[in-house]
Formats: structure tokens, sequence, C-alpha cells
């Protein structure tokens, strides 16, 4: 992270060792080591004393690591939105092979509600990418890796023709699966 590099430069650059700089807030060496080296973070108190120290305020002590937190939040929100999208498809295909050794009306229920909790999964993820202004899997990708891409201007129409298209080769491969399900692991002739 920002902080623990930011912190050793101003205290090396105060000629104050760790052990100084301990002293004046009250902790131990060990815990200017952990910070330094962003094991830990230091409390509300120990913030403000360093701001004094340093003749720095403390938004611009944390601003690199709070940019940094909201980054990474971001990124593991948009990797569990897509593993749970999977994790739904995944339980939908399970729900309708079960089929083959449960009741009708148990396995129309789990693939309801497995479906259900999909859609609404993609839709958030749909609310997510507007949001964030990241439309396509080029983008996605980009901010996954930390990259900047260039601006992410995409107009209204063809951010429809995207959902509609992925929308129909969706469909397409869940046809595809069913079909191939229903032929070869139930073993329903059509």
């Amino acid at each position: 992270m920002y902080f623990g590099k930011q912190l050793a430069l101003m205290r090396k650059q105060r000629d104050l060792s760790q052990e100084k700089l301990a002293r004046q807030l009250y902790v131990s060496r060990q815990t200017i080591s952990s910070w330094e080296n962003d094991k830990t973070y230091p409390d509300l108190k120990s913030l403000l004393i360093l701001s004094k120290i340093f003749n720095k305020s403390v938004d611009s002590l944390v601003k690199g690591d709070i940019d940094q937190v909201r980054y990474q939040m971001m990124r593991r929100k948009i990797y569990w939105l897509y593993i749970s999208n999977i994790f739904c498809l995944i339980l939908i295909y399970l729900a309708f092979t079960s089929l083959h050794w449960l009741p009708l009306s148990i396995s129309l229920i789990l693939m309801v509600t497995f479906t259900i909790l999909g859609i609404e999964n993609t839709f958030y993820l749909i609310k997510f990418s507007n949001r964030t202004n990241l439309h396509n899997v080029h983008q996605i990708m980009n901010y996954l890796n930390g990259k900047t891409s260039q601006a992410n201007e995409i107009n209204k129409r063809n951010l429809w023709i995207q959902y509609i298209a992925g929308g129909f080769l969706g469909i397409f491969i869940s046809l595809l699966f069913l079909f191939l399900i229903s032929k070869y692991i139930l073993d329903i002739h059509f």
C-alpha cells in the first residue's frame, strides 16, 4: 500500500529512526515497522499525531491508500459477481439434470430459484458496469489488471446491441447445453 512507503520516506527525510518516531507516537518500534511494511494500519490518534509530526494533513497521509482500497473493493466485487453468475449457471444445469433422480416439482423449484438468482445477479452486474462505465470484457479486464483504458465512451445504441447480442448468445449456449444434457445424460429422445 501507499501509506507504509510514504511513512518510511518521511521518517528518513526527517532523519528519525523507527525507535524515535515510536517514542513520539507512544507505540513500539515494531508497530512502526508493521505500518511501514503495510502489515497493519495506524489508528486515528496515531494518524493525527503523525500529521502534526510531518506537517501534513491526515487526508494527504492516507489518500493513496483510500484510492487503493476502493480499487481493491471494486475489483473483488467484480470477481465475485462473475463467479456467482457462473455458479448460478452450474446450479441451474445441475437442477435440470436432477430431473433424472428427483421428483419433477423439486427439480422445477430448484431450476426456477437458481434462474431467478442468476437473473438478479446479472441485473446487478449490469447496473454496476453502468455505474463504473465498464461495458465490455476488454474494459473490465483492463480494470481488473490495473490498466487504464481509453475513455470508456459508448453510446446507448451500441450498448443495447451488445446486451441483446449477449442475451441471444447466452440463450443459444443454454439451449445447446440443455439439449446435450437431455440427450446424453437424461437419455431423453427427441
